[in-house]
């Protein structure tokens, strides 16, 4: 067992650099292999789809099945669940209906859902519900909300439990009700929304909120952290927290979108780069629109920190920046997400406009996807303890 544990640790950490912009796809993935091949053994993992995202494109690599009782090798089609990560899908949409003048994130959000007027909402904004601050709204939708009435029952009574707008408690109701007013401000049901305002121009053929019929045979089976088999059930506000399915192409494509490395509409372009503004001071992390961000150079026991279970399921102090901060180039910026049975991890660095996207079909420990991510960004050359490299 201590020989195992030591062959793992010396393929997380250990290893050469390779710059990324002048290695070839071999040369990355024989550096990033030894890295996930590890986390894999290590977490049990039965499938893996990475992608390095560059000036120059998207190369994908693709490990193990699509299930553990599968023999399927996980490929370009293979469809994974994101969790959380659909959380910066709703933000970008909202950032969008801000751009084209339907919704002012600054405003109550019960002007936009006259049916919350009277309640909490009368002092809550759509930037309070993108950013975490929005009272100490729970984490999770009681099990007692089943339909849109009661789930607009339950924010009408709701009261704030922590200081709106001091205070950041991380909320699928708060992204929820902030997909709700995005859509009623544009006229629409939430899907729909979201479909003609990023999935379509963002050429995401592949991304769904129901995987269709013709796609099953591509939607991989997740485990959990018991090794079950598992597939996220259908929930109140799974579609605007944690609902979407997609490839890793589909994915790489929209951290392309996100790096300012594809040629769109000019407002859907300013959307996106308005979510890389930051907001509030949580600590060391800067919160943008549901993205997190953190100036580099950046400790990995930061990231740590940062992305782990305590920023997560307690409330944070949060500082507001008075002076909204323009995207930043030289950043750190992260976000994780998970359902019972898949783990997901994104990581962008604009000043080298690169990113990492890392799905799996089994919901992992974020601190292992975190550490991963550093040492395939570091043997990349593209990071290092000092932050980027010039």
């Amino acid at each position: 067992m201590t020989g195992l544990m030591l062959g793992v640790l010396i393929g997380l950490f250990g290893g050469s650099s390779v710059a990324l912009a002048q290695g070839n796809a071999e040369e990355i993935r024989k550096t990033v292999d030894p890295v996930v091949d590890a986390l894999m053994q290590q977490q049990k993992i039965p499938g893996m789809a990475v992608a390095i995202v560059q000036p120059q494109g998207i190369l994908i690599l693709n490990y193990g099945v699509a299930g553990s009782e599968q023999d399927r090798p996980v490929d370009g089609e293979t469809v994974f669940e994101i969790g959380s990560l659909s959380k910066t899908f709703t933000a970008t949409l909202a950032s969008l209906a801000a751009i084209k003048g339907n919704l002012e994130l600054s405003a109550p959000v019960s002007r936009y859902l006259p049916e919350l007027q009277g309640s909490a909402f009368d002092d809550i904004t759509g930037m309070n519900l993108a950013t975490h601050t929005g009272g100490g709204l729970p984490l999770f939708v009681p099990d007692d909300v089943t339909s849109k009435e009661s789930l607009m029952a339950w924010y009408r009574q709701w009261q704030p439990t922590e200081p709106i707008g001091e205070r950041r408690t991380y909320s699928n109701l708060g992204i929820g009700l902030l997909g709700l007013e995005t859509a009623a401000s544009m006229g629409r049901d939430f899907e729909s929304a979201m479909r003609a305002g990023l999935f379509v121009p963002l050429g995401l053929t592949h991304t769904w909120f129901d995987v269709p019929e013709a796609q099953m045979a591509h939607y991989a089976v997740g485990e959990n952290k018991q090794g079950q088999p598992m597939r996220v059930s259908p929930g109140m506000l799974d579609d605007e927290a944690y609902g979407i399915k997609t490839t890793v192409g589909d994915l790489a494509r929209f951290v392309q979108a996100n790096l300012g490395l594809l040629d769109l509409d000019d407002a859907l372009q300013a959307a996106i780069d308005a979510t890389h503004e930051g907001h509030y001071q949580v600590g060391k992390m800067t919160q943008d629109l549901i993205w997190e961000q953190y100036p580099l150079p950046v400790a990995l026991n930061t990231l740590l920190a940062g992305n782990g279970y305590d920023m997560i399921l307690k409330p944070n102090a949060a500082e507001g920046i008075e002076q909204w901060q323009d995207p930043m180039a030289n950043v750190w910026i992260n976000k994780t997400g998970s359902t019972n049975g898949f783990g997901a991890y994104v990581v962008m660095l604009p000043r080298k406009q690169t990113g990492l996207v890392m799905l799996a079909n089994r919901n992992y420990p974020n601190d292992a996807r975190v550490q991963a991510a550093y040492r395939i960004l570091s043997r990349l050359g593209v990071i290092d303890s000092a932050g980027v490299r010039q």
